[in-house]
């Protein structure tokens, strides 16, 4: 393994793949742990796919948002050519998952995270192209993070490939809300609550309206759908909380029941006392 690559000591090898070599790396200048991608050869020996490879790479990077694993750098040292990543300690939300339903307002807080990612990548030019629920991390504060925004024609077999559109993100957001909701893979033709009765039934209109062949009906732009999101977050806040106060209003029955046991400690302490009272009397 090697120690160091520019200004990035590699502290360990944490993975591989159709891109390179992953390593987790310090960068003495800033002092930030990165994750460091070492292209691979057969990327770095060919000119041409390495001008492609970069050139997407420095597209990427300009996809700047809180909810995508940046790109810190894109460079080459010795011929060697690498990229600077964020290095996102966390789980990937397939393992998270793992074929247990999330809590459907978790499930919608994750999607709002990703749709706004991609609505600002989508700004930048970028798509991520190959979305799924082993291309996003959950994070230690519980906030999703998605990776290789922008390379995903890189991250198969064959690599430098044609990858996904900002529609097929959209698609793949549905799919990938449907399997948090329900904890399964999706069907054709299946919503949300066809597997699970209690789950909000405005999530099947919008996981249909990520989906092709929603024509007339089907979101255009990532931020459309974070915006109904939210607006669903809104009416499930609103009905938890209007539960809570019906919670808290006690009904008549109760309140008579209240009364009476009210009534019933007073004849008792009033029938003590008088005992008490009597007792001390007669001493």
């Amino acid at each position: 393994m090697i120690d160091s690559l520019g200004h990035y000591k590699i502290l360990d090898r944490i993975g591989s793949g159709a891109m390179g070599d992953l390593y987790r790396a310090r960068d003495t200048r800033v002092g930030r742990t990165v994750a460091l991608r070492v292209v691979a050869p057969s990327i770095a020996g060919d000119a041409a796919r390495l001008d492609r490879f970069l050139a997407d790479a420095r597209a990427s990077a300009a996809a700047s948002h809180p909810n995508i694993a940046a790109i810190y750098e894109v460079a080459d040292e010795g011929g060697v050519p690498y990229l600077a990543c964020e290095f996102v300690q966390g789980q990937k939300l397939k393992g998270l998952v793992s074929g247990r339903a999330l809590n459907p307002r978790r499930a919608i807080d994750l999607t709002i995270q990703i749709a706004d990612a991609l609505a600002d990548a989508d700004a930048s030019g970028v798509a991520h192209g190959h979305l799924a629920a082993d291309t996003v991390i959950v994070n230690a504060k519980g906030n999703a993070k998605l990776l290789d925004v922008g390379m995903a024609a890189w991250t198969s077999a064959g690599a430098g490939t044609q990858a996904g559109d900002h529609q097929a993100d959209i698609a793949a957001l549905g799919l990938v809300l449907h399997e948090m909701l329900t904890g399964k893979t999706p069907k054709p033709g299946t919503s949300p609550s066809d597997i699970d009765a209690h789950l909000p039934r405005e999530l099947d209109a919008i996981v249909k309206k990520t989906q092709p062949g929603s024509l007339g009906e089907r979101y255009e732009a990532s931020a459309t759908l974070a915006a109904e999101l939210r607006a669903v977050a809104a009416i499930l806040d609103g009905r938890t909380n209007a539960a809570k106060e019906i919670a808290r209003v006690p009904s008549k029955k109760g309140a008579r029941r209240r009364e009476a046991a009210v009534w019933l400690t007073a004849i008792a302490m009033t029938a003590i006392l008088a005992w008490l009272v009597w007792t001390a009397s007669r001493m």
